[in-house]
């Protein structure tokens, strides 16, 4: 049992630095077989579709969408310094989605020696802090797909989907709804990434846009395999002495055949 407690507090401290990462839950399959179980895995970093860095798990719990409306929980099997993983029933046709999302904001403080993981009022000589809110979805189908893409989960912020992305083809324009405090939001910054994209030497996103009036943004997908699309909304806090400013991110990952 003390070996155990060892192992976990190792991993929560290799997990503090992950916070200020980009996030995805990247399953064995995005199209598994009924009557089946699949493994994924939650991971963060900033270079994509791998198992990088393990996020801080006491602030994550995984949920599993099934098609027909119910939402389980899902536990942890295997726990280590590149990613949380688990292990998903799949039982019958539809769409699944697996989700998770910061259960308490993670705080963040700038220094001239680096960034601390803390809010600026604990940081001595901080220049600035943030806090940071995230939300996590991944869409799988079995079979023909289900309007289960589209269920609203109530997370701060969330990325709903108004077409199946499970289901797009390449060429094809994916509509998005990004919600905060389940209320449309306006100019959010929205972002995509397909696997094997070289961010590093393109210096910027396939994808880039911003969200209407209404909170809808449009995504081309001309690409076939893998993608990771984020949005993002940021607003200064300068009377809050534990954060210079708020950043919410939602993140979705799906594959186009």
């Amino acid at each position: 049992m003390r070996k155990l407690q060892l192992s976990i507090l190792f991993l929560f401290f290799l997990s503090v630095t992950a916070s200020a990462h980009d996030y995805w839950i990247i399953p064995d399959s995005f199209h598994p077989q009924e009557n089946s179980f699949i493994n994924a895995a939650l991971s963060s970093g900033h270079s994509y579709f791998g198992e990088v860095e393990v996020p801080d798990i006491t602030r994550f719990q995984l949920k599993l969408l099934t098609p027909d409306g119910r939402q389980i929980p899902l536990a942890y099997s295997q726990i280590d310094h590149k990613a949380a993983r688990t292990t998903i029933p799949i039982l019958a046709g539809g769409t699944y989605v697996i989700s998770t999302a910061s259960n308490m904001p993670s705080y963040w403080s700038e220094t001239k020696n680096g960034w601390v993981a803390a809010p600026r009022s604990q940081v001595k000589n901080a220049i600035k802090g943030g806090k940071y809110v995230k939300s996590v979805k991944t869409f799988l189908t079995v079979g023909s797909g289900s309007d289960t893409y589209g269920k609203i989960l109530g997370y701060k912020i969330e990325i709903v989907p108004q077409k199946n992305p499970t289901t797009l083809r390449p060429g094809q324009t994916l509509p998005l709804l990004v919600l905060y405090n389940d209320k449309p939001l306006k100019d959010a910054t929205v972002f995509g990434v397909f696997e094997g994209y070289n961010l590093k030497e393109k210096k910027s996103y396939p994808i880039e846009t911003k969200t209407d009036k209404n909170g809808i943004a449009g995504i081309s997908m001309n690409k076939a395999g893998k993608w990771l699309v984020c949005a993002k909304y940021q607003f200064k806090t300068p009377k809050n002495p534990d954060a210079d400013y708020e950043n919410y991110r939602s993140y979705i990952m799906f594959n186009i055949d």
